[in-house]
């Protein structure tokens, strides 16, 4: 077995896995919403408060990995972008004993396309596919093969957390608030989306919180299961009317969804509009959900397997 820890903008959290040349199968797999890059977006710096419930949250959770198991960590946007991210790194190694990749965009991407076409190669999706990972302080949006060989694309800075930090004040949301937010995001995405559109894709792909929680909204799971959202196909007009409706939903409602995690209430609007326009720039009309990303394409790629 091997384990990894991914330390989001928005969540922490653990996957421990048997990994083997004939696949990799899930043992366990558990988050935290802790909301690390709170202010980053306009301060630059992580605050003292966000790293220290993180670090507890990131105790608690690999607390849970069975002694003994590799473990490998990786922090991606709000550590990757704060002027103190290394600070938080040496207190990660200091309190569980693990070193902390902070990976780029590029690497980030890389491991999540991994995941994605990893959980879904039974399906044979036509090629070349596209995997777009909406997180909490970025959005990654790259173009590759059943492989997992890429082909291109990029990161942009626009993220659900860095959206609402942004951009809004109040929930229900107000029109003027959406109308900027969505302008924003079609501004910074728009070149990401074009490098991808040059590959001529024919598949997408969404990975990541906003993605998975969508994926369970939109079947009106009575809990969320990352085995019904992994392959669940929906359609843009499906993303588009549930993206209406829950701007129209005070947080007190949106809280009241079954699958939808507590702690995502305000953001789950704010990635929803980032999914959205990366569907509709890239020129898609259906997406298919995935439930494995960077996690998993870290515990693949760690041995070898098939990337």
């Amino acid at each position: 077995m091997r384990a990894a820890i991914d330390v989001g903008t928005n969540s922490v959290r653990i996957l421990v896995a048997k990994v083997s040349p004939q696949g990799l199968e899930p043992v366990l797999k558990e988050a935290q919403v802790v909301r690390l890059g709170q202010g980053v977006d306009a301060a630059g710096r992580l605050s003292a408060a966000a790293m220290e419930r993180t670090l507890d949250a990131l105790e608690e959770l690999a607390g849970k990995i069975p002694p003994g198991v590799p473990v490998v960590g990786m922090a991606t946007s709000a550590v990757r972008d704060a002027a103190n991210g290394q600070e938080f790194a040496q207190l990660f190694e200091e309190r569980l004993g693990i070193p902390l990749e902070i990976l780029s965009g590029a690497r980030e991407a890389e491991l999540s396309f991994a995941g994605a076409v990893l959980s879904l190669r039974a399906l044979n999706l036509p090629e070349p596919i596209t995997v777009v990972d909406v997180g909490g302080g970025s959005t990654e949006i790259y173009t590759g093969l059943a492989t997992g060989e890429l082909l291109g694309g990029g990161s942009s800075q626009v993220g659900a957390v860095r959206m609402l930090e942004r951009l809004i004040t109040a929930h229900p949301l107000r029109k003027e608030e959406k109308l900027a937010m969505e302008g924003e995001i079609e501004r910074i995405l728009t070149p990401v989306a074009e490098q991808n559109r040059a590959y001529g894709p024919k598949t997408l792909i969404a990975v990541g919180g906003t993605a998975t929680t969508l994926a369970a909204v939109i079947q009106d799971l009575a809990e969320y299961s990352d085995e019904k959202v992994t392959g669940f196909a929906f359609s843009l007009i499906e993303l588009q009317r549930i993206y209406e409706k829950l701007g129209t939903l005070t947080l007190e409602e949106r809280s009241r969804i079954p699958a939808l995690q507590a702690g995502r209430e305000d953001v789950i609007v704010c990635g929803t509009a980032v999914l959205i326009k990366a569907a509709e720039l890239l020129g898609f009309q259906k997406l298919y959900a995935s439930a494995w990303d960077l996690l998993h394409g870290r515990l693949v790629i760690a041995v070898d397997w098939g990337f």
